[in-house]
């Protein structure tokens, strides 16, 4: 008797705003050489809240060809990408989620949002370019969940090549977001890497530690 195949487990790739798919490449064959399916969505980043893009991923998501009720279904992102995952979470509460990984996850909001919003001769050009979600990122938004109950791996970064940042960011950041503001209660794991908020989704370390997170739901330290 031929054995019916074991489905592949997915992970869903989403970048952040004003960024592509092809961003998250590296990750994706990273992934798929681990055995993974992957679905790296495009998103129109630029065009809707957050609520609607945790929509529009949910339909891409449905709709892969490798998707089914009983196929787990991970997450590994980057930036607002985050976001969107525990927007699409809260809202969907999927059965078979597995677990998710995000980079530079503005997961309180970033100062740097806050000013760009605040500053009268910025605000308009921040709202133009960001849109609606990029309204979204400042400290003082309240986003939909209440609770982190799934296995969820942070990685924040800790170097930065924006001249602004240390003017507007306090403590440690990726030139983008504080490492503080990454965290959010109930998550699994964090760990710091020497990464910027641009590029870290090509850093191989970042990636490996990604990869490690969906193997062990933890990250991987046996080398600090």
């Amino acid at each position: 008797m031929i054995q019916a195949q074991e489905k592949q487990e997915i992970v869903v790739l989403l970048h952040g705003i004003l960024r592509s798919k092809t961003d998250m490449l590296f990750l994706r064959k990273n992934f798929e050489e681990n055995g993974y399916d992957t679905l790296n969505i495009l998103y129109p980043s630029r065009e809707k809240s957050l609520e609607d893009l945790s929509e529009f991923v949910h339909e891409k998501i449905i709709n892969h060809p490798g998707y089914s009720d009983d196929t787990t279904v991970n997450f590994v992102t980057h930036s607002m990408g985050g976001l969107i995952t525990r927007y699409y979470i809260a809202r969907y509460k999927p059965k078979n989620l597995g677990k998710v990984v995000m980079l530079g996850p503005p997961n309180t909001g970033s100062e740097f949002a806050d000013w760009l919003t605040e500053t009268e001769a910025l605000a308009p050009i921040y709202k133009m370019l960001f849109g609606p979600a990029g309204q979204q990122l400042t400290t003082k938004h309240k986003h939909i969940d209440r609770e982190i109950n799934y296995p969820l791996g942070v990685i924040a970064g800790n170097a930065s090549i924006n001249p602004l940042a240390p003017w507007i960011l306090d403590g440690e950041h990726d030139g983008i977001v504080p490492v503080e503001r990454t965290k959010i209660e109930g998550m699994k794991d964090h760990i710091i890497m020497p990464a910027t908020h641009s590029f870290m989704m090509f850093n191989p370390q970042v990636i490996n530690q990604a990869l490690y997170f969906l193997q062990h739901e933890e990250f991987n330290r046996s080398n600090s």
